[in-house]
């Protein structure tokens, strides 16, 4: 594994034991992100899918449920064990995998749909990332990716957080900053979307890469922000979702 990724997989083991189901912050969250990714990866030519930095399966999830057939990949092998439980507590039969975003070990045109979610600004080539998924994408399939501005400024905060861990006895959520900072901070200025992308930066690196049809799906569908409580219009980060053909 290159050097600059085994913090990156190290900060999502670590996480993966918070990191969730859609199912554990909302019902209405989940049920928008299903009815939204089923609206969008059937436009693919068929119902072979691959779900990349799947994280605990949540995508792959609501794929397989729809009938697909799904193949998950993520480089943490802890939220791929997360995965894996989550897929046999839904009875569902998906193959997980621990891989590289940016290397797939898959043949030319394996796939009808690949979906990813919140990945693009922890790559450290998300270019070379993007050229390999259309690689492995079937002309005519369909690429489906969300995405936000995260804003991510742990390292200007570091006094504040360590003073608030120390204030909150190290409850999880100050733990949490703490060990984003330690693991990123080495490796934050060779990931060109560490604070994060906006749709027109994620519209022209696919343009770039020569996806077709190109488009932004309209997130008001969202009641509740999925990433934060409250209203979608008050509520920050902003996050987006976007498709395109091969």
């Amino acid at each position: 594994m290159e050097k600059i990724k085994i913090p990156i997989r190290q900060y999502w083991n670590t996480r993966s034991r918070t990191y969730g189901l859609d199912t554990d912050k909302s019902d209405s969250i989940a049920s928008t992100w299903e009815s939204v990714l089923m609206s969008l990866a059937s436009k693919g030519t068929g119902r072979r899918a691959l779900d990349v930095g799947t994280g605990t399966g949540q995508f792959a999830v609501y794929l397989a449920r729809n009938g697909f057939q799904v193949t998950g990949v993520d480089l943490s092998d802890e939220m791929i064990a997360y995965a894996k439980a989550n897929a046999r507590r839904e009875g569902l039969n998906i193959g997980f995998k621990v891989g590289d975003a940016e290397h797939l070990g898959f043949a030319d045109n394996s796939f009808d749909v690949i979906v990813s979610r919140n990945l693009l600004w922890t790559l450290p080539r998300p270019e070379k990332a993007l050229t390999e998924w259309k690689r492995v994408l079937k002309p005519g399939g369909r690429l489906v990716l969300a995405d936000g501005y995260w804003m991510n400024s742990t390292w200007r905060q570091l006094p504040s957080l360590a003073l608030k861990a120390l204030k909150d006895k190290f409850r999880d959520r100050s733990r949490q900053s703490l060990r984003f900072f330690w693991s990123y901070s080495a490796i934050r200025k060779s990931l060109p979307y560490y604070s994060g992308l906006n749709v027109d930066d994620a519209t022209a690196l696919l343009e770039k890469i020569c996806f077709r049809e190109v488009g932004c799906y309209d997130t008001s569908c969202f009641t509740e922000h999925p990433y934060r409580s409250g209203s979608i219009m008050q509520e920050t980060p902003p996050f987006f979702i976007v498709y395109a053909g091969k």
